[in-house]
């Protein structure tokens, strides 16, 4: 913190103490853990997952030289400004992060309300009342409106004219779908969510953020469906949850490369979250987000500037079914559909394996 006035580091040592509980929560392990998981590299990580049974993908990818001279925002030198660093975990901390920090907090407390009046109007009315669990994910879609609008982050948003006429039945019914995107970001979420509009959608998350507050709140009380990968009943739980509610005609929301790239390039696919889709027949929207992790790196608590300043945009790609195809050929296609819309920094390098 070199540089700054008293009061300035007063300043943001005050909004220090209202995220550091929070902040806390999202570290998983100690901290020698976190510190090997933001050091270990890309292609390490690769090799270790690729496996017998996966085949490699061949158009859309990048080599190491391309992005040299591509000219895109990844190349343009950024200054985060004065930096807090969050002891043996490595996680820094800038005053536009502490301001998001601070706003999504603030907010988060309306959000908790409204969860908790969902659940007791659920209480009392034993379930009978908004069986779909439209109203919390409603609720949880404004907070993430009013944060993204007062952050800077709005999303540009592009190919809303492919989710046209989709989400009904011939008979008229209710369509359910699959909503896939790559991952990288924290910020990944709320984008793929403003992306997808006010459809009632359920998001398939990792057990782990029943540990995040305000979260925890939101995946149990809308419905939502976590997993333990490590756990073979609970990855069974998973599949038949999200079967039921694509039968119902709600939306998945999942992001099948299982966990945050740590350098922004898209890394291979789990076949597992397509097979929901495929045993109802449900389409798959693949959804690209571009240079999410240049405005919240693996290393930055939040985002360490306005997602509007690059600006980052979601790509609605083309739907693809499932009905009569592999589950080799469903990846590969959505890998591909996905991996076409990003930048030459993200797309995945020649040789990476579509799926593990």
């Amino acid at each position: 913190m070199k540089g700054l006035q008293w009061h300035q580091k007063g300043i943001i040592l005050l909004v220090l103490l209202i995220v550091i509980d929070v902040t806390i929560a999202f570290i998983p392990g100690d901290g020698n853990t976190r510190k090997t998981l933001l050091t270990t590299s890309y292609n390490a990580n690769r090799s270790i997952r690729k496996s017998t049974n996966t085949f490699v993908l061949t158009t859309a990818t990048a080599s190491q030289g391309e992005l040299e001279n591509t000219g895109g925002p990844e190349t343009k030198p950024f200054n985060p400004g004065p930096m807090v660093t969050f002891g043996s975990s490595g996680l820094k901390l800038n005053i536009y992060g502490a301001y998001y920090g601070f706003v999504s907090i603030f907010l988060g407390f309306a959000w908790y309300a409204g969860l908790v009046m969902c659940q007791l109007s659920r209480f009392l009315t034993r379930s009978k009342v908004d069986k779909m669990l439209r109203v919390p994910v409603a609720i949880s879609h404004i907070w993430g409106y009013a944060v993204m609008r007062l952050t800077g982050n709005f999303p540009k948003i592009s190919g809303r004219e492919n989710l046209e006429g989709l989400f009904k039945n011939e008979d008229g019914s209710k369509r359910g779908a699959m909503f896939v995107a790559n991952h990288c970001s924290w910020m990944d979420i709320p984008f793929v969510v403003l992306a997808m509009g006010w459809r009632n959608y359920k998001m398939v998350a990792k057990k782990s953020l029943l540990k995040v507050p305000i979260l925890s709140k939101s995946i149990s009380v809308s419905g939502h469906i976590t997993i333990d990968r490590s756990n073979r009943v609970s990855q069974l739980k998973t599949f038949k949850t999200g079967i039921s509610w694509l039968e119902q005609g709600a939306c998945l929301v999942t992001f099948p490369e299982g966990t945050r790239s740590k350098t922004g390039r898209m890394g291979p696919f789990k076949k597992g979250a397509f097979k929901m889709a495929q045993r109802v027949k449900s389409p798959i929207i693949p959804l690209s987000i571009k240079y999410a992790h240049l405005i919240n790196p693996p290393d930055t608590v939040f985002p360490w500037r306005p997602g509007q300043s690059i600006p980052i945009e979601i790509i609605i790609g083309r739907p693809i079914e499932t009905e009569g195809k592999s589950d080799d050929e469903v990846v590969e296609q959505v890998v591909a559909e996905i991996a076409k819309n990003l930048p030459d920094c993200q797309k995945p390098l020649v040789g990476t394996p579509i799926s593990s």
